[in-house]
């Protein structure tokens, strides 16, 4: 074989040895370039975007409270959640200074009746999805004591609320969390909200509670 057949012979055989040991170099790489230039993520239409970096999936607009209620056992309950812009921020009860600087992320509004339990589902993404907030939180409004001559009987509410997170890791898998769990009953729910404060990394959120019934 001439000295140049050899040679090209040679080339091939080290490059053949070379992609034998390192194949998944070319591998990984090529999977890189088809995430950069094919695959386009488009957020699916129930999920907002805005422009704070914050994503709410569910049913994110404000909602009011029925003005009338038709059924004298129906009941509604309303979760506001705000993001304030810092962590340090001083939160005090509903309505203080300290929420005009706060975002409402959601608003949703749940009708049930006395007995009966209903159940609110929020998710929130930030970091572009790094970090996702789920919220779940289960009320279910009873009479306390009989009815007055001049008023309504009082509602006590059965609640439960659980805030976990999950955080994305560029390897191994999600690290998954548990920031809040609280069960109890709450009273004069009619009269003022009932609010939790808590933190998610670095992120503090409040959540209000309140009721409003028919009759």
């Amino acid at each position: 074989m001439p000295p140049e057949g050899r040679s090209v012979a040679s080339t091939q055989r080290k490059a053949l040895r070379w992609l034998g040991k390192n194949g998944w170099l070319v591998l990984a790489a090529g999977a890189a370039l088809v995430l950069a230039r094919v695959v386009e993520f488009r957020a699916p239409d129930e999920v907002r975007v805005d422009d704070h970096g914050v994503e709410f999936l569910g049913e994110a607009a404000s909602q009011d409270f029925a003005p009338r209620l038709d059924n004298p056992q129906a009941v509604q309950l309303r979760a506001t959640l705000r993001l304030y812009p810092r962590a340090d921020v001083e939160v005090g009860e509903p309505g203080s200074a300290a929420d005009e600087s706060a975002r409402v992320l959601s608003q949703p509004v749940v009708t049930t009746i006395y007995g009966l339990g209903a159940t609110i589902n929020q998710t929130v993404r930030l970091e572009g999805g790094d970090l996702q907030l789920d919220l779940t939180l289960t009320g279910t409004p009873r009479l306390a004591g009989g009815p007055t001559k001049h008023a309504l009987p009082p509602i006590e509410l059965e609640q439960q609320l659980q805030v976990t997170s999950r955080r994305e890791r560029t390897f191994g898998d999600p690290v998954r969390r548990m920031h809040l769990l609280a069960r109890g009953s709450l009273t004069e729910l009619d009269y003022h909200p009932y609010r939790w404060v808590f933190l998610v990394e670095d992120n503090l959120f409040a959540l209000d509670l309140e009721l409003f019934r028919g009759g």
